[in-house]
């Protein structure tokens, strides 16, 4: 089979992943090329800054040391010479000029390439509501950069003609236009990803963050796991989360997730009323679920609705629990979310140390839109409520209300909380826990470190190196 990994992301692991699949592909007798399509950009979301440049920090000498392994390996590594109309994509991104919404629906060659600007755009600003006229100079150049990546790649899938392409991801505005080429000519992609942990990576037929995929995956994984214990470890997991012992996709250095209970203070909980039932709606972080290319995606919208209802009723009090954060001061979030503090409600703000299990068990219903600690709280047997459509829709693991009125009822002292299907909340935890393929030629060190073939593939210079190498002490350490 005629094979083509085509990549214009140049950070570690994502580089180091296209190598490890083009190794593998090699191994099976596929007929393997590599292609880069992420040079010379106006705009990337792993644009070194001008200071990094001047002490010799370049990803051009990263990839090309990348491609010269995958040479050296039988690779046949492709010359992207062909060339394309730059002032008409520049044109085009100019053109534009309207909301968040308008962007979305840009399109460049009856392709949406409008959506990963939005995408990459929104998670650079951490704002869903973002005002397009105040970054419309970013936005332009994302828009010029996708329609470069977009040309190139069309260009050289055309010439090629491979019968599957190899590529990061689906969201981002540098990114996304190698999809949209590839569909654009009927070629089918696979998607990499990072696995559950950092020794891992996962390969997907669809989109990444495609909600029935990712049901899939999850009976999958357990179907596929022949461990006598496994029953036992999806227990466990839910437990070590309660107690802050992580294990996989969060654990020590090779954990990719931020560790957003870290610094919660065990069983500090804001003062609350004890004559009244306490209903938790924990936040989930908006700009990632509205920056995913394809998701609709209204927390605020739903979240209003279910307040209007509890404000009915006297023996309930509310209480917020925005997204926790990493930074000791207030963002985004919590502007948008200041405006519901009210008398019956409580508003615990992102950087506000209280314990997020302990206001779990002290919740009697617990409510989100789609933020994954309404599994565990299924699983530890809250009355749980999911106001968003996600992977866990129709798997009978938290009550779905279809209406308002369903919601209402729900929210009545005397309602009887039908009993949830546990066991899918361990095919979950079963998942988080183990999915993902292990690297063979690719040995991580660090989330943003490792080696490939036992080369380390980095954008840091030797005077970089040296500097971080005298200065153990993060005093000169370059991210």
């Amino acid at each position: 089979m005629k094979i083509l990994i085509l990549e214009s992301i140049p950070a570690t692991p994502h580089l180091e992943t296209a190598g490890e699949i083009a190794l593998r592909l090699k191994a099976h007798k596929h007929d393997v090329s590599f292609g880069w399509v992420g040079y010379e950009l106006p705009w990337n979301e792993w644009k070194l800054s001008y200071f990094k440049k001047i002490l010799g920090g370049s990803y051009e000498k990263k990839i090309k040391k990348f491609t010269n392994i995958l040479f050296n390996q039988k690779i046949r590594i492709i010359d992207d010479n062909h060339s394309i109309n730059y002032n008409k994509i520049l044109i085009w991104s100019k053109k534009f000029n309207g909301n968040l919404s308008k962007l979305k629906n840009y399109k460049y060659d009856n392709n949406k390439l409008g959506a990963g600007v939005a995408s990459s755009i929104i998670s650079y600003a951490k704002d869903t509501l973002i005002d397009t006229s105040k970054y419309k100079g970013k936005i332009q150049q994302l828009l010029y950069a996708s329609g470069i990546i977009y040309e190139r790649s069309k260009k050289i899938l055309s010439k090629e003609k491979p019968d599957k392409i190899y590529t990061f991801n689906n969201r981002f505005a540098t990114c996304y236009p190698i999809i949209c080429a590839a569909k654009k000519l009927n070629i089918k992609t696979i998607r990499h990803e990072r696995g559950n942990d950092m020794l891992s990576f996962e390969m997907y037929d669809e989109d990444v963050h495609n909600l029935k995929l990712t049901k899939k995956n999850i009976f999958k994984y357990w179907k596929n796991n022949k461990d006598k214990n496994k029953v036992q470890k999806a227990k466990k997991f839910y437990q070590n989360k309660v107690n802050r012992k992580f294990s996989g996709y969060r654990k020590g250095k090779f954990g990719h997730n931020i560790n957003y209970t870290k610094k919660q203070i065990k069983n500090f909980l804001p003062n609350l009323p004890n004559d009244k039932r306490i209903i938790t709606f924990f936040t989930s972080r908006d700009y990632e679920k509205a920056s995913i290319v394809g998701m609709k995606f209204d927390q605020l919208k739903e979240f209003t609705k279910l307040k209007k209802i509890i404000d009915g009723f006297d023996d309930l009090h509310l209480v917020v629990r925005i997204h926790p954060s990493i930074e000791n001061e207030s963002n985004n979030d919590d502007k948008e979310w200041k405006k519901f503090n009210t008398k019956n409600t409580t508003i615990i703000k992102s950087y506000e140390n209280y314990d997020t299990y302990a206001l779990m068990f002290r919740s009697d219903i617990v409510v989100t839109y789609t933020s994954t600690v309404i599994v565990e709280s299924a699983y530890h047997g809250k009355p749980s409520i999911s106001l968003g459509k996600f992977w866990w829709t129709g798997l009978n693991i938290v009550h779905e209300p279809n209406s308002i009125k369903e919601l209402k009822e729900m929210l009545r002292k005397d309602f009887k909380f039908k009993k949830k299907n546990i066991n899918n909340c361990l095919k979950t935890a079963n998942y988080w826990l183990n999915y993902g393929i292990k690297y063979k030629y690719y040995k991580p060190i660090s989330i943003t470190k490792g080696q490939f073939l036992g080369v380390i593939l980095t954008w840091k210079s030797a005077l970089i190196l040296f500097l971080e190498k005298i200065k153990k002490k993060n005093l000169f350490y370059f991210h």
